[in-house]
This record gives C-alpha cells, sequence and structure tokens, in this order.
C-alpha cells in the first residue's frame, strides 16, 4: 500500500470526525464479548446522539465518525434527541473499552468497509489521540447528571440493542 493510498484511507475515516454518544443497559456477559481491536459490523442503522451528558445505563458506546447523518434536521420531532443516523452495514473498530465502577465505555470508530484489512492490521497515532479524548470524556461525564430527554422511554427504545451483535451475543461478523 502505498502513501497516496494511506492518506485517502485517512481522510475518509478521520476527517470531520465526531464524537455521538449511544447508552443502553446490557448484560455484563455482552459487554465482555468487546475486545479492543476486535471489528464489528452493525446490520441495522445506528441512532446515536450528538448530545453527551451523564450515564444512566451500564454501558456507552461512544462512537468516532465522520460519516453520521444529522436526523434532527429532517425530522424535527428528533431535534430534542440530537439524532444522528449511521449507515446500516457500518463498520467500527475497537478502540477501547475503559470501566469506571460499574459503568463501561466502548469506543468504537467508524471506518470505510474498504478499509477493513487496512484497520484489522495497523493502527495510528491518530486513534491514540481518538482514545485519548474519549477517556478525558467518560471521566468528566461519567458521574454528572444526564439529559433529560435521553431518559424518555422512546429514545431508550431507539438505543436498546447491542451493536454489532445479536441481542444473545453473536457477532454479525
Amino acid at each position: 500500500m502505498d502513501q497516496q493510498q494511506i492518506e485517502d484511507i485517512f481522510n475518509r475515516t478521520f476527517a470531520g470526525l465526531s464524537l455521538f454518544y449511544r447508552d443502553c443497559e446490557l448484560s455484563q456477559n455482552l459487554i465482555d464479548k468487546y475486545q479492543v481491536g476486535q471489528i464489528i459490523q452493525e446490520r441495522g442503522f445506528t441512532d446515536a446522539t450528538y448530545k453527551g451528558g451523564g450515564l444512566a445505563t451500564n454501558l456507552r458506546y461512544l462512537i468516532a465518525s465522520a460519516h453520521a447523518k444529522d436526523v434532527a434536521a429532517l425530522v424535527p420531532q428528533m431535534e430534542e434527541y440530537g439524532l444522528v443516523m449511521l449507515s446500516s452495514q457500518s463498520f467500527f473498530k475497537v478502540l477501547d473499552i475503559l470501566k469506571v465502577e460499574n459503568k463501561t465505555q466502548i469506543l468504537l470508530l467508524e471506518i470505510p468497509e474498504d478499509t477493513v484489512e487496512f484497520f484489522e492490521n495497523n493502527s495510528s497515532n491518530i486513534e491514540e489521540q481518538i482514545i485519548e479524548k474519549a477517556k478525558e470524556n467518560f471521566n468528566a461525564k461519567v458521574n454528572s447528571e444526564s439529559i433529560p430527554c435521553l431518559l424518555n422511554q422512546e429514545w431508550k427504545d431507539r438505543t436498546a440493542l447491542p451493536l454489532g451483535m445479536s441481542d444473545s451475543g453473536e457477532f454479525f461478523i
């Protein structure tokens, strides 16, 4: 792979990267299935929010993505939630798993499908920077107040399922 190809991968993955939140309540058995460096694929669309508050659940997926679509701009009733959506069939690399007491954060980097092999075999200082920022973010927010609208049953239902696996714990890839 030449320098130009690597630059292209980095531009498509990291340019415009933002952090998004998806909190849910999962069994420890499911949480323990995730491993740093693992590549997962989510079959369905992934709902998340750009609103980051404290955790009212035991798990936060912190998703680093340059490709999340702001649904709130298109569907006004979703503006309250700060809803963003990632495409179905999205691939993610598990960058980090952080646990503070009974709360866990799984940091996921959305990666283009054609870069899966590259990210399985390589890491970068950009990934390390994202991990550091995610740790600071989690430590700052883990015990702060939750955002009230993200406690609504409608939102909790949208974000209840694990990412990259069935609700019985079978990974999709």
